[in-house]
């Protein structure tokens, strides 16, 4: 047996959140449950893009058809045990908020795709679409280009088509019984928009003393900063049109300094130290342009996190999702 989840990212976001007890209570369990991710997984890799909403809310949902220890393992690690069911209902209304944005282009949509011999809970389907509005389909194995084409044009049509052919051909194989799949897709527009005129080639260190030439967009504005001289890294804020998204930046101050760096955005205490205290200041701003992709194999990082028996076959526990899982 085989269970994939496939957490999609086009671009991210920060979300303000409404001022609501549930809402907050879920915010905290998503940034602890980010900041644990983080720690096993960015560490390893030379860049990294992903989405804590999408991963959290993704396993959330998931565990509407978990049972006995294998919904205890992954209630706890997601930090949600304590909010109960009343989880899935504040899901349902930060889903409706997301989706409801206006300033940006902000969607995010979930899908649950079985193949066709598998009876599903009706209940599940209910469910997942009640709170998470959910799409369930069929994996189609007859599918011209392979099953996966169908799921990669769900995928592409739900990030205007910039995430595109996610699923490998042979990625589904007769081990794989369902695939859990959700995407947020964000476009936002600078509040302050650069100028393209002075955008120009700069010298750019990618790693300590290793040096490139970038195109830097370049601009005098006054921006939201903090110079944090004992932690050693200089904090910088770009908000969206709009101002309910910001684009942050941490910049160390030394030029071998990134390693310290990681090592702090791992530790929850200091992330809220580091992006509180910002102050407008007049600053010429560089920003190389960029593009960066992520595939990440989730299963270890969740394993050591504590969600361990929904990866071990015959023993994962989702009864409440189908009599085959």
């Amino acid at each position: 047996m085989k269970l994939i989840y496939a957490v999609i990212v086009a671009v991210i976001g920060h979300l303000v959140s409404a001022d609501q007890q549930q809402q907050l209570a879920l915010s905290s369990a998503s940034s602890d449950f980010s900041q644990r991710l983080y720690q096993k997984v960015a560490l390893n890799e030379p860049s990294i893009v992903y989405s804590p909403y999408s991963i959290h809310s993704a396993l959330t949902m998931t565990s509407l058809g978990a049972r006995g220890d294998t919904e205890t393992e992954m209630k706890n690690t997601l930090g949600i045990t304590s909010l109960g069911n009343s989880v899935h209902t504040i899901y349902k209304e930060l889903i409706e908020q997301i989706n409801s944005v206006t300033d940006v282009e902000l969607n995010t949509a979930n899908a649950i795709f079985v193949k066709p011999n598998l009876q599903i809970v009706p209940k599940f389907t209910q469910d997942t679409t009640d709170y998470y509005s959910a799409q369930t389909a069929n994996i189609d194995l007859s599918a011209n280009g392979g099953p996966e084409k169908p799921i990669n044009d769900y995928i592409a049509n739900k990030t205007e088509n910039i995430i595109q052919n996610v699923l490998q051909p042979g990625t589904i194989d007769d081990d794989t019984v369902m695939l859990l799949i959700n995407t947020i897709f964000f476009n936002g527009t600078w509040e302050a928009a650069f100028d393209e005129h002075q955008t120009r080639n700069q010298d750019f260190n990618p790693l300590p003393y290793a040096v490139k030439q970038v195109e830097m967009m370049t601009d005098d504005r006054n921006v939201n900063i903090k110079r944090d001289d004992v932690n050693k890294v200089d904090i910088a804020e770009l908000p969206f049109k709009g101002g309910r998204f910001s684009f942050y930046i941490a910049l160390p101050q030394a030029i071998d300094g990134i390693t310290d760096l990681e090592q702090l955005l791992a530790r929850p205490e200091k992330v809220k130290q580091l992006f509180t205290g910002l102050s407008s200041v007049r600053v010429q701003l560089s920003i190389p342009k960029f593009k960066t992709e992520t595939t990440l194999s989730l299963n270890t990082p969740l394993k050591d996190m504590g969600i361990r028996k929904a990866f071990i076959s015959k023993v994962a526990d989702f009864s409440g999702i189908t009599s085959g899982i």
